[in-house]
């Protein structure tokens, strides 16, 4: 293996674990949000999107800075990480409406499994859209 190689992998790893470290940390942060703007009365869809956009935008400022490293053309980015973030949400309401609704599975495991394709979708293209040089 090439020592450039293995930096590189290196590299990959870290990107991998910190993007799932703050996803995880902003996902937590949404639920926390969401309970508690819906305990004081916020209506439900609207608290879950004041909750789902503060999450967003909190992930994107994450990382941004501390795991892709750009802090050049913010707005910009800022669109494409949002529009990837909602684009996410279109493919995990698809998931879990074919994976309960149609092939009826239990909620929990289909949520699950949309997560990690959601989560996975999203790096790659933050990765090579939202965050590229």
């Amino acid at each position: 293996m090439v020592e450039g190689e293995t930096g590189s992998k290196k590299s990959l790893i870290r990107e991998l674990i910190l993007y799932g470290l703050i996803g995880g940390s902003t996902a937590a942060l949404d639920v926390a949000l969401f309970h508690l703007f819906f305990t004081i009365g916020v209506p439900l869809l609207l608290a879950n999107f004041i909750s789902v956009n503060i999450a967003i935008a909190l992930s994107f400022l994450l990382n941004a800075k501390f795991n892709f490293k750009k802090t050049d053309s913010l707005a910009k980015r800022a669109v494409s990480f949002f529009s990837i973030g909602y684009f996410g949400l279109l493919i995990s309401l698809a998931i879990l409406w074919v994976g309960v609704d149609v092939l009826k599975y239990q909620e929990l495991y289909v949520k699950v499994f949309s997560v990690v394709i959601v989560a996975a979708v999203q790096y790659v293209l933050n990765k090579f859209l939202t965050f590229k040089n």
